[in-house]
């Protein structure tokens, strides 16, 4: 029998009750304000001392189920109890939102996180849509000729009151400050978000868009198309920043969104190599070779090269090219030799 045994007064197999119930018993006779002994308050703790011992490590199976389940009881409880504080808590936000005054709610956190979350998921929806009406007939074009326009009406116009609308809708509630604080910004930052976001755009267009196998005339009209349609949504808009934003940032941004899509998820690898020239004459910024037997002539992207010294001293090229997700095939990797 080990030293905290003879404290308590109990057997080496002891079962828990019977551990506090000598507790009990034993506490009711050493507490300081009864034991009026010298060593009261050491006896005291001593017993303490002995009984959260063998409470936690008296070792039969009985005991160890015993305290497991008075563990779980207690981890039920105490989670029982914080669901309850925090309905309080969920309860005391509510009336304290109810009371605010509508100005103080629209800045509250909770508020601002809503209309974050309508913005993104109204941005992702309208960019399906421009696709729908812009991109459906020119690529489709692109790929099967005039006779395309007639299929790409069928499928657009009887469906024009849908999206229509709701673009009007979207165009003309679309809240950009709750997603990008524009509002909040001085005049300097706004255009200066607008300028990065235009760099951005232009770095896609140059080793994504240019690299996609579109003829080059058919890719501005994409954009120039995609320029006017936000320009006519966005007309009545009294906000210049929401203007210029999907005008110059916005719509850019969702068209090569589509091409950078197309282009990583693309598939099926080829590798093409060819000769190539290109006239001495030209621009020192920017090269656009000629590969042999005129082969992509109408690609002018894929042949395009800036500030690109190798071509000067090589004559050879090989393609790494790719089957986009979209349709269009892309020249994924370009390798001048």
């Amino acid at each position: 029998m080990s030293e905290y045994h003879q404290i308590l007064g109990v057997t080496t197999n002891a079962t828990l009750d019977q551990i506090k119930k000598a507790y009990r018993s034993k506490a009711k006779k050493l507490h300081p304000d009864i034991n009026k002994s010298e060593n009261a308050h050491d006896e005291f703790i001593l017993l303490n001392e002995a009984y959260e011992y063998l409470l936690n490590t008296s070792g039969t199976h009985f005991n160890r189920f015993k305290r497991a389940q008075e563990q779980a009881q207690k981890q039920a409880a105490y989670h029982k109890a914080w669901e309850k504080q925090e309905r309080e808590n969920a309860k005391k936000r509510a009336r304290e939102y109810a009371q605010m005054k509508y100005d103080e709610y629209l800045k509250s956190d909770i508020y601002r996180t809503t209309e974050a979350i309508n913005a993104a998921l109204d941005i992702f929806v309208t960019a399906i849509v421009l696709l729908f009406i812009i991109g459906l007939p020119v690529l489709t074009y692109i790929e099967h000729g005039p006779i395309s326009l007639i299929l790409s009406a069928l499928i657009i116009l009887p469906t024009s009151p849908i999206w229509f609308r709701f673009l009007v809708r979207t165009f003309h509630s679309l809240n950009f400050h709750s997603l990008l604080s524009l509002n909040k910004m001085s005049m300097q930052n706004r255009i200066r978000y607008i300028v990065i976001l235009s760099f951005f755009n232009f770095f896609i267009f140059l080793k994504v868009t240019l690299c996609t196998f579109i003829e080059l005339r058919w890719i501005f009209t994409l954009y120039i198309s995609l320029y006017l349609v936000t320009s006519i949504f966005t007309w009545n808009s009294k906000n210049n920043n929401k203007k210029h934003f999907i005008r110059i940032g916005f719509a850019p941004f969702a068209l090569s969104l589509l091409f950078t899509i197309n282009f990583v998820f693309s598939y099926n690898k080829k590798t093409e190599t060819y000769w190539y020239t290109y006239n001495t004459k030209s621009a020192p910024v920017c090269k656009v070779i000629t590969l042999e037997h005129n082969t992509y002539d109408n690609f002018t992207g894929v042949r395009l090269f800036i500030i690109e010294d190798r071509v000067k001293r090589h004559s050879k090229i090989s393609y790494q090219i790719k089957e986009g997700i979209f349709g269009f095939r892309v020249a994924h990797k370009r390798t001048i030799h």
